[in-house]
């Protein structure tokens, strides 16, 4: 289910901004042999580990401080583009 908003209704509620759950993209990097983990609906939160586990918890940190960051800069923070919560593994 796609969800119709596409922007926290009150930008500075940051409790709410960080219970919200965004899908995660998950990338094993074969050759430098390490994860990339990132949240496509928070433009340039990434992080990466050197294993699956390690790089969603540091996607998480990199998420709260990508969301403190946007409401301390007076932008919207924007909503999860679904309903469902769901990691997307890719290997290269």
């Amino acid at each position: 289910m796609t969800n119709t908003h596409t922007a926290i209704p009150s930008p500075k509620d940051i409790d709410y901004c960080l219970s919200l759950l965004y899908p995660i993209l998950l990338v094993y990097d074969q050759k430098d042999d390490y994860w990339m983990a990132r949240m496509p609906d928070l433009p340039g939160c990434m992080s990466d580990g050197t294993n699956p586990n390690e790089a969603v918890e540091n996607v998480k940190d990199a998420q709260q401080a990508w969301i403190k960051t946007c409401i301390e800069d007076g932008q919207e923070v924007p909503l999860p583009t679904t309903d469902s919560v769901f990691v997307s593994l890719v290997t290269q």
